[in-house]
């Protein structure tokens, strides 16, 4: 369980096994906060001494990462964060928005990683009700490791929607990131995961638009559903399976609007009011989405990340000694089951271990039951649905689901950005204005589909670009990765060199890109020739360096294409071109000449 506020569970299941990298990533979230994505390579590497949010080091770090990772969101369900940062151009390439479903959305919470040391690889699979935010919400998390044997868990459903997934993107996927998806759908074939103990077998379960009902048992003795939204047909038909006893656990307002189909319930529950009132400040932080250009406020969608208490989908049924428990990203609602994408995973155990009395435990202190109390159903009490996104959300998607090109034409540092939106369709009244992210008060009316930015230096140049939406339901804004025509070669390679200042800096990016811990390796006497414990200017620390150059070139030699990179623009740059320590570029200068075919 991921309880309020915790995040490690998730960060640790994404942590390579002992001696092994990350050497291919596919994630999928409903909602996208950008900086939970730039969070991942940090939390996975070092503990960082350096206060700076782009460091050379950490940039690096980013770069490596996001190289290797393809996540696919909900367009229009990517957070706005407060403000652009250098670490995005890394991850510009990361995303790849979906297609909203008719009449649903893509939900699914998933993490497909391998690793890898040497020739050998292994693959996990983490399924989760979690989507890829800083929430502080209750979740659920399953991590299933691959297992050596032909038993468990088959992976041959999430190969099959994985390789679905680039079929549904809202804008172009590239070659890197097409090359991930294929990569990893050969490796899996045939991968089976083993099952975690207590339970004795399983299977995944992904869920598309269309699909036919729910995936549980027609009866059961118990039935218990956690889920923080409601539907009132599909919790009553999930309920009505459990013979002997009855339980649901969701939030106040889900309740409230299902009242009248949970009156033969035993337990109907939620998360206690004290807990979630000590976490009140949970949307504190947020940001306003800006401003339209008439100068009226507009909030960020709603989304589930700003859910206070209650995040996690669990539908356990318990029949004679056997339990079955299905976890991931669908609520008990009926666009889960019938429109929506998700994910998830049954596992099954005996009942006498994880069983519904063994899943609450009534009567132990710090357990699932100590945190929920009994809901009182409110005299205003009503059968309308609550829904996972509100009209408002569904038309803002929708509206991101659309072609949108950024073009870039013009000289450099005197860029015109030229943005292509297909209105086709859209009624008359629905208001459009727009503002590239990194010029965020810089805001466009789109007209006929339109809009342009002029006198762009290389800095403002960025996909990401803020839609400010004005529709019949209300105002609100959206970020948006638009296909970028015209993009210079080496502006993600600019990036780097603009965060090197120094000798030091450079020393911590170096040791960053070789995978060798920051601390103590980049600690010196400011000038690149003293450093401290093995200092760089000894025979000792040559040959260690070396060394790593020469492995790095042989198992990962596109890393040490971006040094090349880096030390170009470097010494292109009267400002930064004695950062390089000199013994250092003499020995680099023998490595690249003897390698030069592999690393480039």
């Amino acid at each position: 369980m991921l309880q309020l506020n915790q995040q490690s569970l998730l960060l640790d299941a994404l942590k390579p096994p002992v001696g092994m990298e990350l050497d291919a990533a596919i994630g999928t979230t409903f909602t996208l906060d950008l900086a939970a994505l730039l969070s991942i390579p940090v939390a996975q590497s070092f503990d960082r001494d350096n206060d700076s949010e782009d460091s050379a080091d950490l940039l690096e770090l980013i770069r490596r990462y996001a190289d290797r990772t393809v996540l696919f969101c909900q367009a229009g369900a990517i957070s706005i964060p407060p403000q652009y940062r250098a670490a995005l151009t890394f991850v510009e390439q990361t995303v790849l928005e979906v297609r909203k479903p008719e009449g649903g959305l893509f939900h699914p919470k998933l993490w497909l990683v391998r690793f890898k040391r040497g020739d050998a690889h292994v693959h996990r699979a983490i399924i989760l009700s979690r989507n890829l935010t800083l929430d502080r919400a209750w979740d659920v998390i399953v991590r299933l490791d691959e297992h050596s044997d032909d038993s468990g868990i088959s992976a041959d459903p999430l190969r099959d929607f994985i390789t679905w997934l680039p079929t549904q993107t809202a804008r172009d996927i590239n070659e890197r990131q097409r090359a991930i998806v294929q990569s990893l759908m050969q490796s899996l074939r045939g991968v089976r995961f083993e099952v975690p103990e207590p339970f004795t077998s399983g299977e995944i379960l992904p869920l598309r638009r269309g699909q036919s009902g729910m995936p549980f048992d027609d009866k059961c003795d118990h039935s218990l559903a956690i889920s923080p939204f409601l539907s009132g047909e599909p919790a009553a038909q999930f309920l009505a399976t459990g013979a002997k006893w009855k339980g649901i656990v969701s939030r106040r307002a889900a309740l409230d609007a299902s009242a009248s189909s949970l009156q033969e319930v035993q337990d109907v529950m939620r998360i206690r009011e004290v807990l979630l009132d000590a976490d009140e400040d949970l949307n504190s932080d947020q940001e306003d989405a800006g401003q339209t250009p008439d100068g009226t406020k507009v909030q960020p969608l709603r989304t589930e990340a700003s859910l206070r208490g209650l995040h996690a989908k669990i539908y356990l049924q318990d029949y004679k000694d056997k339990t079955s428990i299905w976890l991931g990203s669908p609520n008990l609602t009926k666009a889960a089951f019938t429109s929506n994408v998700e994910m998830l995973v049954r596992l099954d155990g005996p009942k006498r271990a994880v069983g519904y009395d063994q899943f609450l435990q009534r009567k132990q202190k710090g357990s699932v039951w100590d945190i929920l109390e009994e809901h009182e159903f409110s005299t205003k009490s009503s059968d309308a649905d609550d829904e996972e996104a509100s009209v408002l959300e569904h038309h803002a998607c929708d509206i991101a689901s659309r072609a949108i090109t950024l073009t870039l034409t013009g000289p450099d540092e005197e860029r015109t950005a030229s943005l292509t939106i297909d209105t086709t369709g859209l009624p008359a009244e629905v208001g459009i204005s727009a503002s590239l992210f990194t010029l965020r008060n810089d805001t466009r009316v789109v007209t006929d589909g339109r809009a342009s930015w002029e006198k762009l230096g290389a800095k403002h140049l960025t996909p990401f670009v803020l839609l400010h939406l004005s529709l019949a339901e209300g105002k609100t804004s959206i970020l948006v990765r638009a296909n970028l025509i015209g993009d210079s070669e080496n502006r993600r390679g600019d990036v780097m060199p603009g965060a090197i200042s120094d000798r030091e800096s450079f020393m911590r990016y170096l040791a960053a890109l070789l995978g060798l811990p920051v601390t103590g390796f980049a600690e010196g006497d400011g000038n690149g020739e003293q450093w401290t414990g093995r200092g760089f200017g000894t025979s000792l620390r040559l040959e260690r360096i070396l060394e790593d150059l020469l492995t790095t070139a042989s198992r990962n030699p596109e890393r040490l294409g971006t040094l090349q990179q880096t030390l170009r623009a470097l010494e292109a740059n009267e400002a930064t071109m004695d950062v390089i320590p000199p013994r250092f570029r003499d020995l680099w200068d023998a490595v690249y000449s003897s390698r030069k075919a592999a690393i480039r």
